[in-house]
C-alpha cells in the first residue's frame, strides 16, 4: 500500500506541474497549489475507503513540538495517513476531540507535502521551517516532499540568476537531507527544459 501512495502522489505532484507551468498565472499563491493537489490525489483515490478523502488531510499537526518556553506543533500542508493505521480499532474509536498527543502516537504519516511558492526575490532561508519540518525527529515522515514553484519574470537576468542560487541552495539542503525528496520548478519550461531535472 505504501507504494501504492508515492506513486500516486507523484503522479498528482506531475499533474500539478503541468499546470504549473502551462498557466502559471492562475496560481495567485501556495494555497491555490495545494488545492490543485488534493484535487489530483482524490482523483487517485488514493486509499480502499468508501469516503476517499479519509487519509489526505490539510494543515496535518506534527508530532515534534518545535519552540522554546511555549512549544507548539508545526502543519504539513497536506499528507496522507496510512491506513492501517488510521482504521485500527484504537484510532476509530476516539472522539474528534481527542488529544493530539494520543492520536499522533497511533497514526502513522505515509507521505507529508510542504509547497513553497516563489513571486520573488526571498531569502532562501524561508524553505528551512518546511525542511525542519518533514525531517527532524521524532515526525517519522516516510515519504517526506518539498516542492518549490518559481514564478518570476525570467526575462530578466537578475532573476535567472535568484533561480540558479535557490537551486544550489535547495541541492545543499539534499546534500544534508538526502531522504528529502525536493522538487524545484519554475513556471517556465525554457528555463529547466528537461523535466527531470526539477527533481534534485
Amino acid at each position: 500500500m505504501e507504494q501504492q501512495l508515492v506513486e500516486a502522489t507523484e503522479r498528482a505532484i506531475t499533474k500539478v506541474i503541468g499546470d504549473f507551468q502551462d498557466n502559471p498565472e492562475r496560481f495567485w499563491n501556495e494555497r491555490d497549489i495545494h488545492w490543485s493537489l488534493f484535487y489530483y490525489l482524490k482523483q487517485e483515490a488514493v486509499g480502499q475507503e468508501n469516503y476517499v478523502t479519509q487519509l489526505i488531510r490539510a494543515e496535518f499537526p506534527t508530532l515534534k513540538k518545535f519552540g522554546g518556553r511555549k512549544p507548539a506543533r508545526g502543519h504539513y500542508d497536506l499528507v496522507i495517513l496510512d491506513p492501517k493505521s488510521y482504521n485500527s480499532p484504537a484510532v476509530q474509536q476516539m472522539k474528534a476531540q481527542a488529544s493530539w498527543d494520543d492520536f499522533l502516537k497511533l497514526v502513522k504519516v505515509i507521505v507529508a507535502v510542504e509547497i513553497k511558492l516563489w513571486l520573488a526575490r526571498l531569502p532562501f532561508e524561508r524553505a528551512d521551517w518546511d525542511i525542519r519540518k518533514l525531517m527532524e525527529q521524532p515526525n517519522k515522515v516516510v515519504n517526506a516532499y518539498f516542492i518549490n514553484f518559481v514564478q518570476l519574470n525570467f526575462n530578466k537576468p537578475t532573476m535567472q540568476d535568484y533561480y540558479r542560487e535557490l537551486r544550489e541552495y535547495l541541492m545543499h539542503q539534499k546534500d544534508q537531507w538526502p531522504d528529502l525528496k525536493i522538487l524545484c520548478v519554475p513556471s517556465e519550461t525554457k528555463i529547466q527544459p528537461v523535466a527531470s531535472k526539477n527533481w534534485l
